[in-house]
């Protein structure tokens, strides 16, 4: 690595610039850590001649649209096997409609907050295994299922002709254990 690949001057920088790409703190912290970590590999590429913060900010763009065209495609797979799904096994007309409003609410949650919520819920991975998955710190897979949850449980509310649904979102266990 250089002598002049110091990126301490320009963290505050990166993570405004982070935040408007994401409208988001938590995701701007992401952002910023997951393109850091890719300068990192990449700074022996880097220039000294040039300043480094538009270099930085570069990666953070490219960073944020890859993950952009990355959720975007998962959302569509997500979609097509929902659609699929309905015409796999006809469930029971008394649980039809919850179905679908379940179906509805998961197709509306941010990819981040399904993938989580798949890793944890449904196939029932400890936080650190979808951490390790996710390349994010535990603490943060507990807060996007936490906020997943919340979401999805809005969802559903919204959906529910009652106004509240009696499904439970449960899974995750916090260490390694069965």
């Amino acid at each position: 690595m250089k002598a002049n690949f110091d990126v301490t001057p320009h963290l505050e920088d990166l993570w405004r610039y982070g935040r408007v790409l994401t409208h988001n703190d938590a995701d701007a912290d992401d952002l910023v850590q997951e393109a850091l970590a890719r300068a990192l590999s990449l700074a022996r590429g880097y220039d000294a001649s040039r300043p480094l913060l538009p270099w930085l900010i570069t990666i953070v763009r490219n960073t944020f649209l890859t993950g952009v065209t990355r959720a975007n495609a998962e959302k569509r797979r997500l979609a097509a096997y929902a659609m699929l799904s309905d015409h796999l096994l006809p469930p029971s007309q008394e649980h039809s409609v919850e179905l679908s409003n379940v179906r509805k609410a998961l197709a509306a949650l941010p990819t981040e907050h399904a993938e989580v919520l798949h890793l944890v819920g449904v196939l029932g991975f400890t936080y650190s295994d979808a951490a390790e998955v996710l390349g994010v710190p535990t603490g943060t897979v507990m807060s996007r299922l936490s906020r997943a949850r919340a979401v999805l449980r809005d969802n559903l509310d919204r959906s529910s002709d009652r106004g509240q649904s009696h499904l439970r979102v449960v899974g995750g266990r916090l260490d390694g254990s069965q």
